[in-house]
């Protein structure tokens, strides 16, 4: 951890636009999701698999804007059949060891439960961070695994070396394709491959031109 920890330089991404709030709140009650179908390992993508164009989020669940514009791009995802969205993890070193915490258990989550799973979890700890590096509350525990045995086996796989490798390389990977800040989108066309990168969030109208230029 302390390598990864050590080689972080970026920065949280200042608010660019004007973004309406839209807090996704999990208590317990069944809410419907385009899910795609779960993955062993992930990529866990909300929206359909089969869409044309994939937005892939580069986010740290400590960002205080990924945080307030998380719940506003699923909920455009949603509305949008050909648009999917993947979670790249991407923990900054200004948040600690946090950042990397949450991570791990998010992607455990997706691990354990599948893709409605990590959704459910990135979601129930963006509403409960204090952000900014000051984590989850001590009593936090993801709700909606399965499992009897749950809260023992998300633990186990939060400290495993596959995951903090898993982590590790997620951030790295970012790291190799320039990503510097949080919240990234970078909007493929699965069709052809070309893609096209926002920094810092985009609203509905930046959203839309983005995926018309790749149409061009």
């Amino acid at each position: 951890m302390n390598g990864i920890i050590s080689s972080w330089r970026a920065a949280a991404m200042p608010t660019r636009v004007s973004i309406q709030l839209v807090l996704l709140v999990i208590a317990g009650i069944g809410v419907w999701w385009p899910w795609s179908s779960p993955a062993a390992n992930g990529p866990w993508l909300y929206g359909s698999p089969t869409a044309r164009w994939t937005i892939t989020e580069y986010a740290d669940l400590e960002c205080p804007y990924c945080r307030s514009y998380t719940p506003q791009l699923k909920r455009w995802v949603s509305q949008q059949p050909d648009v999917n969205l993947k979670w790249h993890h991407f923990p900054l070193q200004i948040h600690g060891v946090a950042a990397v915490h949450e991570a791990r258990l998010v992607h455990c989550a997706g691990t354990l439960g599948g893709t409605a799973s990590f959704w459910n979890a990135v979601d129930q700890v963006l509403a409960r961070t204090g952000s900014n590096g000051q984590g989850i509350p001590s009593d936090f525990a993801i709700l909606g695994l399965d499992s009897a045995n749950s809260k023992a086996k998300l633990k186990l796989c939060a400290n495993s070396s596959e995951t903090a490798l898993h982590i590790e390389q997620e951030f790295f990977d970012a790291q190799q394709k320039g990503i510097q800040a949080t919240p990234t989108l970078e909007i493929t066309d699965n069709r052809t491959g070309r893609s096209v990168r926002l920094e810092g969030p985009a609203d509905s109208t930046t959203l839309l031109s983005a995926v018309d230029s790749l149409t061009r």
